[in-house]
Order: C-alpha cells, then sequence, then structure tokens
C-alpha cells in the first residue's frame, strides 16, 4: 500500500468513528419541566436570576426552585415580612444543589449570598397576595 491510500483509508476510519460523536442539539440541551405553581431562580456566578437585576415576581401560594449553577452560594433572607418564618438556605454548597420553598406570605423578601453580598449578591422576592388583587378587581367590575 503506498502513502497515498493509506492516509486516505486512516482518513475515512476517523471520519466513521466521529461520525456518533457529535450528537444532536436536542441531546446536549437539557430542559427542567417545573410543577405548576413554580418558577427557578438560578445562583450563577454573583446573582440570583432574576431576582438581582429586577425583582422576582410571584404570586403567594409559588414554589421557588432555586438552582445552584456555581458553587459556594447560599440563600438567606436579609429582610423579610414580619409574619414570614423562612430563613431560606443558610448553608453553603455548590453546583447542582437545589432547594425549594413554597411563599405563603406576601411582602418584599430581600435576599443574599453571605459569601458574595460584597460582590453585589443580592435580590428581592416580591410575593403579591392574589386574594387582594381579585379582590379589588372584582370591586371595581
Amino acid at each position: 500500500m503506498d502513502r497515498r491510500s493509506y492516509l486516505a483509508s486512516v482518513g475515512a476510519a476517523g471520519v466513521a468513528a466521529l461520525a456518533g460523536c457529535g450528537g444532536s442539539s436536542d441531546s446536549q440541551t437539557s430542559t427542567t419541566t417545573l410543577p405548576p405553581d413554580t418558577v427557578q431562580c438560578d445562583l450563577v456566578d454573583y446573582a440570583f436570576e432574576p431576582g438581582t437585576d429586577s425583582p422576582l415576581e410571584i404570586d403567594v401560594g409559588t414554589t421557588v426552585h432555586f438552582v445552584w449553577k456555581t458553587d459556594g452560594h447560599n440563600v438567606v433572607p436579609e429582610e423579610k415580612p414580619a409574619d414570614s418564618d423562612w430563613e431560606g438556605e443558610p448553608e453553603i454548597v455548590g453546583t447542582g444543589h437545589t432547594y425549594d420553598y413554597e411563599f405563603t406570605v406576601p411582602g418584599r423578601y430581600h435576599i443574599v449570598c453571605e459569601p458574595h453580598v460584597n460582590m453585589g449578591m443580592v435580590g428581592d422576592i416580591v410575593v403579591r397576595d392574589t386574594e387582594s388583587t381579585t379582590a379589588a378587581t372584582n370591586d371595581s367590575a
């Protein structure tokens, strides 16, 4: 076998071996289906997404599914409504950790990541009282 034939056969074998490695774009994308009345908040780098740039606005009874996309974070309420007993997730944990909490007390919750608060990792969750909103809407109709 001459050099040219050898290289052609090795190249063809390499292409065949790699053909299954690319996968489809669908296999590279992971989507999580959340239960009804659940929203996701990612802890990534030095932000709560959503929450840091603009408040995460939810209705009473909504569960927030917190997902650690990067390491070394926690979620601690620095300010919360007086009737709320939510303590957050004070343990500092890493990528892949999740924590769920159903917000049942309306009001504004100011949250921080204690290790990164000085880097701007703060956020707000606004829990709307749907009964008050519904009553006001029905009264005006």
